[in-house]
């Protein structure tokens, strides 16, 4: 077996056993893991790192199982798309923020306890240079919830009051469905509503930061 094609991070999560089995195999990239099965099917190469769904799209059988180097690893894809409403509350969802918070000690564990302290399960944290000012971040973060559960409400106008400006990303369903929770008020309840509504962020509103654009 001479070529291989394989999707980049398909390609990373199989690299230990790669090494191991195909060590002088040619490494062809493809755009997705149904690509690299088409490549395959076109007789482009003579194998490739794709998925049982993409192989048997393409009519393929399988040469090795189990190949990647970590068992529980998963791909993330995201969708993005236009503002607009999130799909409805089913109540197995996670919520998606992205936090800019002031340089100053403890605003990130300030931030970030308005989830703890509501019983809100964060299942990613990850940071990111702004590339405005040297040391300064962005925090990625997912929780359990939807927008519409009100302990999720709560601390996303908690931190909207925080931090120096706060990105709602998204609520989307991971189970089955369940009911949802009433409107709240005040300017951060009118912007969490304007959220909901899928209404573009113009202004960052702060009470010392008036009239900032977003």
């Amino acid at each position: 077996m001479r070529t291989l094609a394989a999707f980049p991070v398909a390609a990373a999560q199989v690299r230990q056993w790669l090494a191991a089995h195909l060590p002088a195999a040619d490494l062809r990239p493809a755009y997705s893991n149904a690509d690299a099965a088409r490549q395959v099917a076109d007789g482009l190469v003579d194998a490739a790192v794709t998925s049982p769904l993409a192989a048997a799209r393409w009519g393929l059988a399988a040469l090795a199982d189990g190949v990647v180097d970590e068992s529980n690893a998963r791909t993330r894809f995201v969708l993005v798309g236009r503002p607009g409403p999130p799909p409805a509350r089913t109540g197995a969802d996670r919520t998606s923020a992205v936090l800019r918070i002031d340089n100053q000690p403890g605003a990130l564990v300030a931030a970030l306890a308005e989830f703890g302290i509501r019983g809100i399960d964060l299942t990613r944290i990850e940071s990111r240079p702004t590339r405005t000012e040297l040391g300064t971040y962005l925090f990625f973060v997912d929780c359990v919830g939807h927008i519409d559960d009100e302990a999720v409400a709560e601390a996303l106008k908690a931190v909207h009051r925080r931090c120096a400006d706060v990105r709602y990303l998204g609520s989307w369903p991971t189970g089955p469905a369940a009911g949802a929770q009433p409107p709240l008020v005040d300017e951060a309840s009118r912007w969490l509503a304007r959220l909901r509504a899928g209404k573009p962020e113009q202004t960052l509103v702060r009470p010392d930061d008036q009239g900032a654009q977003a």
